[in-house]
Order: C-alpha cells, then structure tokens, then sequence
C-alpha cells in the first residue's frame, strides 16, 4: 500500500485572482485597520508646595550662616561696650579698641586728646602684656575722662563690697536724722541699704528731716535715692546729658531707675516735711547726685560745705584684664535746669562740717 508522507501545514499563502475575474469586479477603497488609541500615563501631579519649601530651605540656609556671621561680628564690635572680649584678643587690639571706648569720653575732643591717644597707641604697639597695656590706658583715660575717671582693680572692687556701711537714724525730738554714706555693694545689700532708709523715714510723728550727705563719697545712687523716696515726688529726680542727648533719672512708687541700680522699696507715703541736708567736700559723686534730687523741691535747704565738685556722670567698663575702666561721659541736670559737672557744689548756708547739723536743725524748727 502506497503511503504519502504529509508534509507539515505551513502558512497560507495568498490567493490571486485570475486577471480577467480582476478587471472585472469594481475596485473598492483600501480601508487600513483602525489603530488602538495609544493612551499615555499622566505624570503624577506636583505638588505646589514643593518649589516654595526648597526656596524656604535655601533662604533659611542663607540667613543661619549671614546671622552667624553677623552676630560674630556684631559681638566683636560691640561686645567690649559690654565686657564681652570674643575672640580674645592680642595686647595691641585689646588697647586699640579701649581707645575707641575712651572717645567718648566728656574730655576726648581737641588737640591734647589726639596727642594723648596718638602716644598711647604707638606705646601700645609696643606693649608685651595686657597688664602693660592697661597702665598706658590709665594715662591716657586721665585725659579723655578728667578727674572722675579711673581704673578699678577686681581686687578694690571687691573691697567695696566688704565695706558696706549701712545707712543710720535717730531721732532728736521730733527731727530725724538718716545718715546716707557712699554705698558699692552687691545688690542684695542695695536692697538693704534703701529698705533701711525707707523704714527710718516711715517713724511717726517725724515734724523735719536731716538728710546727712556729709560722708557720702558715692558709689551707686539707685539705693540711696530709692531709700529717700519718700521725700522726693514722683518723676524726674535729675537727669544725664551725654554727648548732647538726655536721659531722665526717674522715680515711682518707691522705684528708681535710669540712675545706677534699679531699686525698689514699694509705695510709700510721702512727708510734707522741712528737709536740711548736710554736705562737706566728701561729698561726691553719687552723694551730690542725691544732692541733686532735692534741688529745686520747696522747703529744702543745704548746709554744711561745698561738695567736692564730681558731679559728672561715669560710666563703667569690663575690661579684658579683669579691671573695670569707669569713664566720665556726661554732666548732671537737675530739675531746675542747671547742669553740674566738675565743679563742686555750694550750699545754700555755708557753715563748718561740724557746724552744719545745728543751723540745720534751728531752721527745722523755725518752719515747724
């Protein structure tokens, strides 16, 4: 039996038709295949915050390193102003930038300032130590300053505060007597000092008060005028004026500020009383701005001797080397108008130290 072998199936191939069956039957259009619409995926949406939180990153980079640098540089320029010495310096910037703190002085203007300060700074340059640097500054700050200007050792400083005096009172019928001694303490023992005071002035009965400014050689005026409170109004109690500006020293409510410490004693009640107050030529300094703060008032008289004559105003800088430079900067202005400075001040019945408590107290009792 014969057999065919299949071959295997392949793909069809197209039929042709015969030529004549071609011409013969109408030719219709070529119609391609529609085509799948190709559908893109959409990108995901942006978020509209995300362009502006990379801009508030960058801005706040920015301004974390601009204010870095700027505070560096403002503590630099400033910080001496405030005792604040960073980076610390070399002898030579540390006694050029003292200088500059001098030329606020209330004496650094003029030809002998410009000589002084040229001769300190080129010793300066050749200074070895900070120490060495700071006896050249105490020349010079003796002519930027004038004679209320100084240098005050951390050691003396601290003297000061070991030989705080606190103030006293007694009473001679119906007069009372409060002694006001120069005061540099801490500020728990300025608490002190004004509560005492206040509380000696709130005896009953009082008809005159004694206010002895005799041995006052200054140091801080906040406690002793808040002490004194209440026999001072409310308001301005004196002023400052600095390089042409002025600033107010005031009083409220037992309150004082503007003028040394801040310093408290609350409200009191205020005596409507004659008040004589005692100067000698000890008083100086915070003593004759206490002396100042019952000028101009009505029924307040002074006697005793002219004051020493440091009624300007000082103000005090940390150094590097641990000392505080005090530099005076400006004159006092008392309530009436007139300024002081560096000449003493007079009373208004001059009469020996020694003298001045009994005219004080025969005028007491004339006006009582």
């Amino acid at each position: 039996m014969n057999t065919r072998q299949l071959e295997p199936a392949g793909p069809a191939r197209p039929r042709t038709l015969h030529p004549i069956l071609r011409q013969a039957l109408p030719r219709l259009p070529r119609v391609r295949p529609a085509r799948r619409p190709v559908r893109r995926r959409a990108p995901p949406p942006r978020s509209p915050a995300a362009p502006a939180l990379k801009i508030v990153a960058v801005v706040l980079a920015v301004l974390v390193v601009v204010g870095a640098a700027a505070g560096a540089w403002l503590v630099h320029s400033m910080g001496p102003a405030f005792g604040i010495w960073w980076p610390a310096p070399n002898p030579q910037s540390y006694g050029s930038r003292v200088l500059d703190l001098m030329d606020s002085g209330i004496h650094a203007t003029g030809q002998e300032w410009a000589r002084a300060r040229a001769d300190a700074a080129a010793r300066i340059e050749r200074a070895a130590t900070h120490d060495e640097v700071d006896a050249i500054l105490t020349d010079a700050l003796a002519v930027a300053g004038g004679k209320h200007s100084f240098m005050l050792d951390a050691g003396e400083a601290q003297d000061l505060v070991d030989s705080y005096t606190a103030p006293t009172s007694s009473m001679n019928g119906c007069v009372l007597t409060v002694t006001v001694p120069g005061f540099a303490g801490t500020a728990k023992q300025g608490e002190e000092y004004a509560t005492t005071l206040a509380d000696a002035l709130g005896a009953e009965g009082v008809c005159g008060v004694v206010v002895d400014l005799r041995d006052n050689d200054g140091g801080d005026m906040g406690p002793m005028l808040a002490g004194l409170s209440p026999l001072l109004p409310d308001g301005t109690v004196t002023s400052f004026v600095i390089q042409g500006a002025t600033s107010d020293v005031t009083l409220k409510d037992g309150a004082i500020s503007g003028g040394g410490t801040p310093t408290s004693v609350g409200a009191r009640g205020k005596l409507d009383v004659p008040v004589a107050v005692l100067t000698s030529a000890t008083t100086a300094s915070s003593g004759e701005q206490t002396l100042l703060a019952f000028r101009g008032l009505d029924n307040v008289r002074v006697f005793g001797a002219p004051t020493r004559g440091y009624a300007s105003v000082n103000q005090e800088y940390p150094l590097y080397t641990g000392r505080t430079m005090v530099l005076t900067t400006g004159t006092s202005q008392a309530r009436t108008g007139e300024r002081f400075g560096e000449e003493p001040i007079a009373p208004d019945v001059e009469t020996p130290p020694d003298g001045a408590p009994a005219a004080a107290a025969e005028w007491i009792a004339s006006r009582s």
